[in-house]
């Protein structure tokens, strides 16, 4: 073979290699990036592809409301929020102590000053964490979150379902909440079991009534009953995770879900997964 097919045929494949490489690049980039068209009058929730972790901010001109700052996790969060020129939070909420809800909470309350921090009353052994988090914050800024509590700005209603009682380990402790706008809802249940998801259904029964569930604890085995993810009857349902050990998401919570029609999105597949919030209806953006 001459030299002037060889570099012909050489060429052919240079070319073809970057055409396959920049329709890679471009699939990655239309996967991952976040949208800012946000319809006038919606909120918008935000479950960010944080890895084994969560990570999800509520916001629209009304309100602010963030829940957990993993660590090392909240570049994305961060960028995003200036991108859409958000100064400040007026509810951060850190639903237990540990680092994949925790880890950057100083660094995001140091950053955006929100006006209110709801957390949970901390066990011994979280106590370092939550002393981190006092240093930063002032006691007018710091809720200690309960059940029963309630919250409104700018037309959207926070209701705090747990913790209830005292626990034992730190996802006893857990904060759960219902953010919803007009009719329509999202249920934030962070890393609780099915014991508090007992303790949550016998108070609360058919209030727990959702368009959108995150899922509890990464989709663990150990939550999502039945009965639980009956009563809340969600149209979409969003875990956040990432390359575990522990099984995550496991195939019993995930048949569940889809028997009751539920459309299962997760993070580790899904990246990025995004909804608009208007007062009657919620739209899957992405």
């Amino acid at each position: 073979m001459n030299k002037a097919k060889i570099k012909r045929i050489t060429g052919t494949v240079i070319i073809a290699v970057l055409v396959v490489v920049v329709c890679v690049i471009g699939i990655i980039i239309s996967n991952t990036r976040i949208p800012d068209n946000l319809s006038p009058g919606a909120y918008r929730a935000v479950f960010f592809d944080v890895g084994e972790a969560d990570c999800i901010l509520f916001h629209g001109d009304g309100a602010v409301i963030l829940t957990d700052a993993p660590a090392n996790e909240t570049e994305r969060l961060t960028g995003y929020m200036e991108r859409m020129r958000i100064k400040q939070i007026d509810y951060f909420i850190i639903s237990h102590y540990d680092a994949d809800h925790a880890g950057d909470a100083v660094k995001i309350i140091n950053k955006f000053k929100p006006s209110h921090v709801l957390m949970p009353e901390p066990l011994e052994n979280q106590r370092g964490v939550y002393n981190e988090i006092v240093k930063v914050t002032t006691e007018k800024q710091r809720i200690t979150a309960k059940t029963g509590q309630r919250y409104n700005k700018g037309g959207v209603v926070i209701d705090i379902l747990a913790p209830n009682g005292k626990g034992t380990e730190s996802n006893d402790m857990c904060i759960v909440c219902k953010i919803s706008y007009g009719d329509s809802s999202l249920l934030l249940c962070s890393d609780i079991d099915t014991d508090a998801e007992k303790v949550i259904l016998s108070k609360y029964g058919d209030k727990l009534k959702s368009d959108v569930l995150k899922v509890a604890h990464h989709g663990s085995r150990y939550s999502s009953s039945d009965a639980f993810i009956c009563t809340v009857s969600p149209n979409y349902a969003v875990i956040s995770c990432g390359q575990n050990t522990f099984g995550h998401p496991d195939i019993g919570v995930m048949d569940r879900l889809k028997a009751i029609k539920a459309e299962v999105l997760t993070t580790q597949q899904n990246g990025v997964i995004i909804f608009d919030f208007f007062s009657d209806s919620v739209v899957k953006v992405k």
